[in-house]
């Protein structure tokens, strides 16, 4: 895998970390709907440039959430692909469940793949990462790293209180330290707007995510940010969004 290459797939797994690997929420009183939407962000990671989109859409009586990372005009002549992931999620008085999830790295060489099932009727997560069995115990209010993502967005919108909860990642569970700060004013191309920060680091502290969700968007992230050492390293700014039944570029 070449340099560029290398460092690309650096920036999908630090924004994927960023936007997915969130603290849980306590359950709101009422199984409120959750507003679709769609929205695309620009990536930067030193000189490399990306693009990502999120997307929720309501599925039957759930959602279903995707999300896609593709590398900028000069990457992609070195190297084609993309990271999509999908999630199918519950909606419940007792909040967002995950019901299962799939990853396809078509950027990796060779590609990767990953889907999971979580079953609460057995109490385990089964499935597959890398052509490895899973087969996992199911951890209390835990979450894929992109069904936390709209568990987040829940609870800010209904006022939750925010605790933390483990997520599901690369075949095993997870656990991060988080802050909440409030009143906080990002820059995008977007525009600006009031957020409030989701902060959370690993256990050594040495890395470090904002999440920054505007209160005028039903909480959407409109900026990620990911610290190495006290040093920003990369981050993602929305460009454009629609939200159910409002369209804005």
């Amino acid at each position: 895998m070449s340099n560029k290459a290398s460092a690309l797939q650096r920036l999908w797994l630090t924004i994927l970390a960023a936007l997915w690997l969130l603290p849980a929420t306590a359950a709101a009183s009422e199984a409120a709907p959750i507003p679709a939407f769609s929205a695309a962000y620009t990536v930067r990671y030193g000189v490399l440039r990306g693009a990502m989109t999120l997307e929720l859409r309501q599925q039957g009586s759930g959602y279903l959430y995707a999300t896609s990372l593709r590398p900028g005009t000069i990457v992609s002549l070195l190297r084609r692909g993309a990271i999509r992931e999908v999630t199918t999620l519950a909606i419940t008085d007792a909040g967002v469940r995950p019901v299962d999830y799939a990853n396809t790295d078509t950027l990796a060489r060779p590609n990767r793949y990953a889907a999971y099932v979580f079953d609460e009727t057995t109490g385990m997560v089964t499935g597959e990462y890398k052509s490895r069995v899973v087969k996992v115990p199911m951890r209390p209010r835990g979450h894929n790293r992109i069904s936390a993502h709209v568990a987040i967005m829940r609870a800010l919108q209904t006022g939750a209180e925010i605790s933390a909860f483990p997520v599901f990642d690369k075949g095993r569970w997870r656990d991060f330290e988080f802050a909440t700060i409030l009143d906080q004013s990002v820059e995008t191309p977007s525009g600006r707007y009031d957020t409030v920060e989701i902060r959370y680091s690993s256990s050594d502290k040495e890395r470090s995510w904002s999440l920054h969700c505007a209160s005028a968007l039903h909480y959407l992230p409109v900026m990620i940010e990911f610290r190495e050492g006290g040093k920003i390293k990369s981050r993602a700014q929305l460009t454009s969004y629609r939200l159910e039944d409002d369209r804005s570029e």
